[in-house]
């Protein structure tokens, strides 16, 4: 390794709801490190991912989707998106939905225009418009908005540019010594995912507003006991009424749900496990700020 030429850095992904950030995030760093669904707002919290060879080292960090706070819990996604773009970036990649309104990305835009590092245009979903003077009209009112140093048109889904986008990503980044050890693929420890991804099931197997009342807590997490290794979980709801949707006419829902997380976890830690789920009514959970600082999504400066 040439540490005089060896780059290193961060790259902040940010975008709206359903951009495909996770998506994205998943295909650039190599691995299934962000939970990925059809419905927006999956991803309540700033996710490392690190992608690395033998002269670079570059920190993707995939942004919760930027929106209009509603209640406290928005308002730390939005929090987020704010210190990765403000703090962290040493570039910022704007994923732009081309399927979508892009009048609606108007508030981020505002966002972005503060930054001062540099900012790559990723038009992503291209294989949903066949049109391309509608994705030249596109990238034409983003450039209108913001001062872009790039423009890649790709199909995160598909994996279609994003090999280029990676690669641009790479030769940006400062010349610097890495932030994490060799061979570290992300900030987060396995408890973490084992929830995202109990998490992730329930954004597939439930509608409406269930998955958006849920938080997944791990009570306990064992390794290295090989077939007895085991995952507690409580799964968090709002309301009494949720509570039975969740575990569903004789327990069938949430005998779904275990069965499916427990797979996906499995898949991703390269080992066995037993899952347990347990479900609590915690009241307007999103709106408390000790639950929010409990669950971690309020985290105060030490003094």
């Amino acid at each position: 390794m040439d540490d005089k030429n060896f780059k290193s850095g961060f790259a902040v992904l940010a975008g709206l709801p359903n951009a495909g950030k996770s998506t994205l995030l998943n295909n650039l760093a190599g691995g299934l490190l962000s939970a990925v669904t059809h419905k927006p707002q999956t991803t309540r919290q700033n996710i490392l991912a690190i992608a690395e060879g033998d002269d670079y080292q570059v920190v993707f960090v995939d942004t919760p989707g930027f929106l209009t706070a509603q209640y406290k819990l928005q308002q730390t996604m939005v929090n987020c998106v704010d210190r990765a773009v403000r703090e962290e970036a040493d570039l910022v990649v704007f994923l732009v939905d081309a399927a979508a309104d892009y009048s609606h990305n108007a508030k981020l835009v505002e966002k972005l225009k503060s930054v001062y590092c540099p900012i790559f245009l990723a038009i992503n979903k291209t294989d949903l418009v066949k049109d391309a003077a509608a994705l030249d009209a596109l990238e034409a009112r983003v450039k209108a908005d913001l001062k872009i140093a790039r423009t890649f048109r790709i199909s995160a889904a598909k994996g279609e540019g994003t090999d280029g986008l990676k690669q641009a990503v790479i030769a940006a980044m400062p010349v610097s010594p890495a932030y994490f050890p060799p061979g570290q693929w992300t900030d987060r420890w396995e408890r973490f995912y084992a929830a995202e991804f109990i998490r992730e099931q329930i954004f597939l197997l439930y509608q409406k507003e269930i998955p958006y009342s849920t938080y997944v807590e791990i009570e306990q997490f064992t390794e290295d006991l090989g077939p007895k290794n085991f995952i507690r979980a409580n799964i968090h709801v709002e309301r009494e009424s949720q509570k039975p949707i969740i575990i569903g006419k004789g327990g069938s829902a949430i005998a779904e749900l275990r069965k499916r997380a427990q797979k996906r976890i499995e898949e991703f830690l390269g080992r066995k496990y037993r899952l347990e789920l347990n479900v609590v009514v915690s009241p307007d959970w999103r709106n408390n700020t000790k639950m929010l600082e409990q669950f971690g999504y309020i985290v105060r400066d030490e003094k």
